[in-house]
């Protein structure tokens, strides 16, 4: 089933590049959002946090959703470019993976606070849950092809699972070792583990 798309709170003004104040108010919401969610944050503290004044924050977003849409377009983007290159092939390149899996694990690091509320248990924030299911269906699209491409190539072992059930198993696996993945956690290990646990799920080895 499609969940319909939630509506996202447009910016008062169309973003100049290199904008300081604007880099501010995102930067500063991403440190806030370490340790609270979006909904117990303020308009003032997210204007505090970037140095300016509650009037100049609404000449560049309209509402603190804007703020938390403009963070996740972001990491869309970055979550893309950084697995393109290993999704789109065909054999296991585990050297494409592995470069894949650690940008992936250095982007949780840098968001972990609002990916850790994105991906564990329900939000309460219909952005946020929307956002999670499009980054899901996409990923899991792409990696269900990749599969497809694999098997059909006879690098990768027939299913069943289905190549879709399979991708499914790989996203859920990363997620959730993502989501878990503590504050002081080796990042290095983490993205080995994720590594070989998705070459054994695709290609039946590491």
């Amino acid at each position: 089933m499609t969940t319909p798309a939630v509506q996202r709170p447009a910016r008062r003004r169309a973003p100049a590049r290199g904008d300081r104040r604007e880099q501010a108010i995102l930067e500063g919401a991403r440190a806030l959002l370490e340790t609270r969610p979006l909904s117990q944050l303020t308009i003032d503290e997210l204007a505090g946090a970037a140095g300016i004044s509650r009037s100049s924050f609404y000449f560049y977003f309209d509402s603190k959703q804007a703020v938390l849409g403009a963070l996740l377009d972001g990491i869309s983007e970055e979550l893309a470019a950084d697995n393109g290159p290993w999704l789109d092939g065909t054999a296991p390149d585990e050297p494409a993976l592995r470069a894949a899996t650690a940008a992936t694990v250095a982007l949780w690091r840098t968001h972990r606070g609002l990916l850790r509320q994105a991906w564990q248990g329900d939000t309460g924030d219909a952005q946020l849950l929307a956002w999670r299911t499009g980054v899901l269906e996409r990923g899991t699209a792409r990696t269900a092809a990749r599969i497809e491409r694999a098997r059909a190539a006879g690098l990768a072992p027939d299913g069943p699972p289905s190549a879709l059930v399979l991708a499914r198993m790989v996203h859920a696996l990363k997620n959730g070792l993502l989501a878990e993945h503590p504050a002081d956690g080796d990042d290095a290990q983490l993205t080995q583990d994720l590594v070989t646990a998705t070459l054994r799920l695709v290609y039946g080895r590491a």
